[in-house]
């Protein structure tokens, strides 16, 4: 049966993929003409991502307000599984580390729905997303990073990498927060395990495995109001304890399926 599940969604996944992404580069010319493309590319993404959340059988339970229109928001970091349900929420493009974009197939696909690629070793880039985030947010679309750098098991937040604040610093941005934890059926693998992916974990078993799984429980908290501050290590730290306060932990440190796990920051 495990077996069968897999097979049907990779179906699944291939059947939204093929349609939507040929409609993106049917519509692209005209999107571009009127000035709309970034906003064309971040709409097909919304509904990649919602096709993907539904074969996987993800169920999303939300709290608090999203925010609307044009926004900057910071996440805590667990899984890829993170993107699609972002994405399935909200409309919106990502900051994301610049290796993702050599990925095979999510590679390509972060690439086509807009999102923003950082290099952290070339300072110049902090001054190029900048404004790619400010021209993102004036055309209405909202922008999402995930400031610890990593993803994790789900034991805790880590600290906060204040050099991917910059850009909303130097803006003097509100940024809204969010946390992000995930549950799975009993009798089947942790969440900290099946669902989130850290580490130096293989990436195709990992999915392989996330495929069998027969539902995944996500919880998506929306922190009430944004956070402003010129300072970026100062905006770093008042986010970090923003995000901390809604995140439950999946598991607790010292859990068997953490080892080799890095620290969550206090």
């Amino acid at each position: 049966m495990r077996n069968v599940r897999l097979a049907w969604r990779l179906v699944a996944f291939a059947c939204v993929t093929g349609v939507l992404v040929p409609l993106l580069f049917v519509g692209w010319p005209l999107a571009a003409l009127e000035g709309r493309a970034l906003s064309w590319r971040v709409a097909i993404a919304h509904l990649w991502a919602k096709g993907c959340v539904r074969s996987l059988a993800v169920r999303i339970r939300r709290e608090g307000p999203p925010p609307r229109g044009a926004f900057l928001l910071v996440s805590n970091h667990l899984s890829y599984v993170d993107v699609l349900v972002l994405l399935s929420t909200l409309r919106i493009a990502f900051v994301s580390k610049a290796e993702v974009a050599g990925w095979p197939v999510f590679g390509f696909l972060a690439r086509i729905g807009g999102t923003l690629f950082l290099d952290r070793t070339r300072k110049r880039e902090v001054v190029l997303i900048a404004e790619e985030i400010r021209r993102s947010l004036a055309r209405g679309v909202g922008v999402v990073l995930f400031p610890e750098g990593t993803s994790t098991g789900g034991a805790g937040v880590l600290a906060f990498r204040s050099s991917l604040l910059e850009p909303a610093a130097a803006l003097s941005l509100p940024v809204r927060y969010a946390s992000i934890r995930y549950a799975t059926r009993a009798g089947e693998e942790p969440a900290c395990r099946s669902v989130s992916w850290w580490g130096d974990r293989p990436f195709v078993p990992h999915l392989l495995e996330l495929l069998r799984l027969t539902r995944i429980e996500a919880n998506l908290v929306f922190g009430p109001e944004p956070i402003t501050d010129p300072d970026r290590k100062s905006l770093a730290q008042r986010l970090h304890r923003a995000v901390a306060s809604c995140f439950v932990p999946m598991v607790s440190p010292d859990d068997a399926c953490l080892k080799n796990h890095p620290s969550p920051a206090s």
